[in-house]
């Protein structure tokens, strides 16, 4: 590792997202990647919710949550070479990762060598979004019910076919049984976006009132 930070890393999966990182951050510096991006993306959301958890807050705000990202930034000589926007807009891009893969999916291979950078994905992915709402009222056709469900099934098949990949490129994400629920808690945090994690939760609420629901009826 060329840097280290100053608590140390919580799991060797931090470790080796901050090697990829680490080494993104220097191929950054001969050109433009997108999958670098990710990487710096992916390890800078790691430091975010150890900033969150530090600070003692939900939200990436306050002046807490600042001081200890930041206190979390210095400990990497490569962060600093990377403007605030930037980093930003990289965090922002792994939060909808999904979308952006979506949407990096139906551009030509020009357009998309041009959407490298977090920034320029991220105004290409509002333009997007403002196109779309042009073209909504006009088009006059509600999607069907049978539309939904295959939409969402095929969401379902590309989150699986993701961490499938992910899994069988890196190992298992973590072990339920032996890793601690804090760590548990971030790598899922940093490999999901904002509405999938909402919707784990939910899913995990009620997947533990049914339990109980069950053992109560055991006796």
């Amino acid at each position: 590792m060329t840097d280290a930070t100053q608590e140390g890393f919580d799991s060797a999966f931090e470790e080796a997202r901050a090697q990829e990182a680490a080494e993104a951050a220097d191929r950054l510096k001969r050109g433009q990647a997108w999958d670098d991006w990710v990487k710096i993306g992916v390890f800078l959301n790691i430091g975010r919710n150890k900033a969150m958890m530090r600070a003692g807050t939900n939200e990436p705000i306050g002046a807490r949550y600042i001081k200890a990202f930041s206190e979390w930034m210095s400990a990497y000589a490569w962060i600093g070479d990377i403007d605030k926007a930037t980093r930003v807009h990289a965090m922002w891009c792994i939060d909808h990762l999904e979308d952006c893969t979506r949407l990096r999916e139906n551009m030509g291979l020009t357009q998309r060598l041009n959407c490298n950078h977090p920034t320029t994905m991220r105004r290409r992915w509002d333009k997007s979004q403002k196109e779309g709402e042009k073209v909504a009222p006009t088009a006059g056709k509600k999607e069907s019910r049978a539309d939904v469900i295959q939409r969402e099934l095929e969401a379902v098949a590309a989150e699986r076919d993701k961490w499938k990949h992910k899994a069988e490129k890196d190992g298992s994400l973590f072990d339920l049984k032996q890793d601690a629920v804090k760590l548990i808690a971030q790598v899922i945090a940093s490999n999901v976006t904002p509405y999938r994690l909402r919707e784990l939760l939910k899913a995990l609420e009620a997947e533990n009132a049914r339990i109980k629901a069950v053992q109560k009826q055991a006796g």
